[in-house]
């Protein structure tokens, strides 16, 4: 347990990192940072009565923190209160199910042609973890709960010696952390197998990732997995948090929102049904054995003493009242935290968990997993260690750390503000920042080495399935274990050579580099339009820069609109850094550097080795390198230069349905 000291410096460090991350997003706001709001241009009913559609002016970015807005009235739910059911985020169509008083108030600005506003405040997700701290951190300690769940051996998940002996390190330990490169198993078979078997012992887990995307990629392994048991049925056992994206919802829509409250309520329904109709039996069971009736000629319960049949109406009563309160209850949004307690598993983002499940004691998982931990912010990770339980965290610290959305280089670096970094600094590294003595000091610069886990049990997974020997050789400089290709049918990669013109080499008016190269932007473009014809595979373009995203960007909106296509790939064109969490089947990686301009792909840095691990890690199937490839391979001593070694030359006219349509990638196989 912490001292008064030790807590009172842990809540004023990170409550004033909070404050001054706030204020930042506050001051910056006309800039985008922190704030997004749509106004709501149209109004349409749907197929459901329930339901209505918002149609805004602007594509809402992020489903975190919805808000409803009209006038000055704000429409947010919370634990307390639920205003509205979100049924699914397209772009600018936000359907909803709005309870009666916001319904009526639609309606009414409806028709008085008062302004509705969407609005997405990410500076709430702020306040609430500094509020998290003022209420509760004397909680944040590190965890001592040792697990009480054996492994299930009856387990359908294939596990091989190595991922087997982390399954076992996270069911023996009150700390653990799984870590390995994509493919190694992480998700579908070392989660999937501790989750299985806790949902086996009838023991509550909590499921968290940092983002909406992570934690539905993660989910939707985990359950892909857990369906090899073919008597395994996620409805009524898992809950999915928060808004789920459109496939999601359609995929699994009896664990998302509205769709598992429906299936609960009816569950309860049916359960309520089949105890009122076992008392009429027995009712009528016990009269016809008194004589008082002669409606039913036969004893249903022939071997049954009157006496136990008794008992049993008594208890049946005592649940069907149970049912009827907690039924009542439900429909008046006032019973959150018991609604949370029905299920076996709760599926959330880490906000989503500050959010709605304060460690108050109303709802107490038996485990908590974090998937990709490395890329959840300390501040927020630490909350996690307040439900006094055993904690897993799985990922990779050869990744990139969380998205810090801050480029105020004097706030990151003044000693008097630095303390703001703790947004920076990724989970893995809160034993550095609980038993640092110092945390100003610790954000003092870049962590730039393996963070401190004197108190944590890791295990490492050193097999891949998606990656082939030669890309395996490469990473093993970044992971530094060994990591061993397992892969049947591994990610291929392939380059375009795309020298840069020297025309573009030297600095803006600012003495900046542009990171800007014309040709790889235009070599994107053309295997883009050679692609144009209908696919079923997933696409992302990432890139190391702003300049050089916002370059190919504008480029593949240019080619939409002369194809008068509809699609928008904007949230599949993104800097590697906001790539974090996602997975496409084929991903273009614009290098933009040559060899004598590099910056962030200089693997010399710490910085640069995550980024270009992060950025191979994007592709499942396919990864292309658009770059100055004759550049790259004049040297060695660099990743890229190794990638481009082990890379196969392509041109603009590749097919990407060559390496993506019918490739053998079962579950067996792909183990990532």
């Amino acid at each position: 347990m912490q001292n008064t000291k030790e807590f009172s410096s842990l809540q004023e460090d990170m409550v004033r990192s909070a404050d001054l991350y706030l204020k930042y997003l506050v001051d910056h706001r006309k800039d985008g940072k922190g704030m997004f709001s749509a106004q709501v241009i149209g109004i349409q009913n749907t197929l459901l009565d329930t339901d209505i559609a918002l149609i805004t002016d602007r594509k809402i970015r992020n489903a975190d923190g919805i808000t409803i807005r009209i006038g000055g009235t704000v429409y947010e739910n919370n634990s307390e209160k639920i205003h509205y059911y979100i049924r699914s985020v397209d772009r600018r169509r936000l359907v909803i199910s709005p309870m009666p008083e916001l319904e009526e108030h639609i309606s009414r600005a409806a028709e008085e042609k008062e302004k509705i506003f969407v609005e997405v405040d990410l500076t709430f997700l702020v306040r609430r973890v500094r509020d998290w701290y003022t209420k509760f951190a004397s909680r944040v300690k590190l965890p001592s709960v040792m697990p009480e769940c054996p492994y299930d051996a009856e387990n359908p998940i294939a596990l091989s010696r190595n991922q087997m002996e982390c399954v076992n390190k996270a069911l023996s330990s009150p700390l653990s952390y799984i870590w390995g490169a994509p493919g190694t198993g992480k998700t579908k078979h070392v989660l999937a197998a501790c989750v299985y078997s806790y949902i086996k012992a009838g023991k509550k887990v909590l499921l968290l990732a940092p983002t909406n995307a992570a934690l539905e990629q993660s989910l939707s392994g985990l359950l892909l997995a857990l369906s090899k048991d073919g008597t395994f049925n996620p409805n009524g056992k898992v809950y999915r948090i928060g808004i789920a994206s459109d496939s999601f919802a359609q995929s699994w829509p009896n664990i998302c929102g509205r769709g598992a409250y429906l299936y609960l309520r009816t569950e309860m329904m049916e359960e309520l049904g089949r105890l009122q109709y076992e008392n009429r039996m027995i009712e009528s069971t016990l009269n016809c054995r008194k004589g008082k009736s002669e409606e039913y000629k036969c004893d249903s319960y022939p071997s049954v003493e009157s006496k136990e049949l008794e008992n049993r109406i008594k208890e049946n009563t005592e649940k069907i009242n149970e049912l009827m309160i907690e039924s009542r209850k439900f429909e008046d949004n006032k019973n959150i935290m018991a609604f949370f307690s029905r299920f076996s598993v709760i599926a959330a983002t880490v906000d989503a968990s500050i959010r709605w499940l304060p460690p108050d004691g109303k709802f107490k998982p038996d485990h908590v997993f974090l998937d990709e931990a490395g890329y959840c912010s300390v501040i927020k990770g630490l909350t996690l260690t307040a439900f006094d339980c055993p904690i897993t965290m799985l990922g990779d610290h050869m990744q990139l750390p969380p998205v810090f959305d801050c480029d105020d280089y004097k706030l990151m670096n003044l000693p008097e503000t630095r303390i703001v970094r703790l947004w920076q600094i990724s989970t893995l590294y809160y034993e550095d920042v609980l038993f640092c003595g110092d945390r100003n000091r610790l954000c003092a610069g870049e962590l730039l080495r393996r963070p401190r886990f004197d108190n944590t049990t890791v295990g490492a997974l050193t097999e891949t399935h998606r990656f082939g020997p030669s890309l395996a050789n490469v990473l093993t400089g970044i992971y530094q274990n060994n990591l061993r290709s397992m892969s049947v049918n591994e990610t291929q990669i392939l380059f375009v050579n795309a020298p840069k013109p020297e025309p573009e080499k030297g600095a803006d008016e600012e003495g900046n580099q542009r990171r800007t190269n014309h040709v790889e932007a235009k070599c994107i473009r053309a295997m883009v339009e050679h692609n144009l014809a209908g696919y079923e595979y997933s696409l992302g373009i990432i890139t190391p820069y702003k300049n050089q995203r916002r370059l190919i960007d504008g480029s593949i909106r240019r080619l939409l609109k002369k194809y008068e296509r509809t699609e928008d790939m904007e949230d599949d064109i993104l800097t590697v850094h906001r790539s974090q969490g996602r997975e496409w089947d084929v991903v273009l990686f614009s290098v933009t550097d040559t060899w004598n301009e590099k910056c962030l792909t200089d693997s010399n840095r710490l910085e640069a080795k995550k980024l270009i691990n992060t950025a191979v890690s994007r592709a499942k199937k396919l990864l292309v390198l658009v770059g100055d490839a004759d550049s790259w391979l004049q040297h060695g001593g660099q990743l890229i230069s190794d990638l481009f070694r082990v890379a196969q030359k392509c041109d603009t006219e590749i097919r990407f349905s060559d390496y993506c349509t019918g490739a053998m990638r079962n579950e067996e196989v792909d183990r990532s």
